[in-house]
C-alpha cells in the first residue's frame, strides 16, 4: 500500500493535494478578524475635586468624543480601581467594576464616592461595544481624607 501511495502517479496525486489542504486548512478556521478603524475615540475628564472625605461624593464629568461620523452610539465605560475603595453610579444606578456600562456620545455626568482614607487611582476605559476603535484610559487619582 505504502509502495503504491508514493511510486505511482495517482499516488504522487494525491499526496500533493493533501499536502495542499493541509496548508491551505489553517487559514480557513481563522473566524475572527481583527478590524480597526482609522479614527479614534477621546474620553475628556473633570473631577469637581481631587481631595474628597471618605463617603463624600464627587461629580466626574465625561465627555467622549470621536472623529467619526460611523455611530452615535455603541460606546461603553469599564470602570475599576488600581488603589483605594470607593463606588461609581451614573444618576442612582451603580456601576460594577470592570462590567462594560453605556457611554453615551458627548457629555455625562457620573458620582464617584470614596470609601477608605488614602490613595485612590480610578481607571476609567472608553471603548466601543464592538471594538472597532482603539479604547481611550483615563486614570484619576484622588488624595481622600479620613
Amino acid at each position: 500500500m505504502k509502495k503504491l501511495f508514493t511510486n505511482s502517479y495517482h499516488g504522487k496525486t494525491i499526496h500533493f493535494f493533501l499536502s495542499v489542504l493541509l496548508l491551505a486548512l489553517p487559514g480557513c478556521q481563522s473566524e475572527s478578524l481583527e478590524i480597526v478603524a482609522p479614527y479614534k475615540i477621546k474620553l475628556n475628564v473633570a473631577a469637581e475635586s481631587n481631595v474628597p472625605k471618605v463617603g463624600q461624593s464627587v461629580w466626574v464629568d465625561l465627555q467622549l468624543v470621536t472623529d467619526s461620523y460611523y455611530s452615535e452610539t455603541g460606546y461603553q465605560l469599564v470602570f475599576f480601581q488600581e488603589t483605594g475603595l470607593g463606588r461609581l453610579r451614573q444618576d442612582t444606578i451603580p456601576v460594577p467594576q470592570k462590567v462594560g456600562v453605556p457611554l453615551p456620545l458627548g457629555k455625562s455626568r457620573w458620582m464617584f464616592t470614596p470609601a477608605a482614607a488614602g490613595d485612590c487611582k480610578v481607571v476609567l476605559v472608553a471603548m466601543q461595544e464592538r471594538g472597532y476603535t482603539r479604547p481611550d484610559t483615563v486614570r484619576l487619582n484622588f488624595q481622600v481624607k479620613p
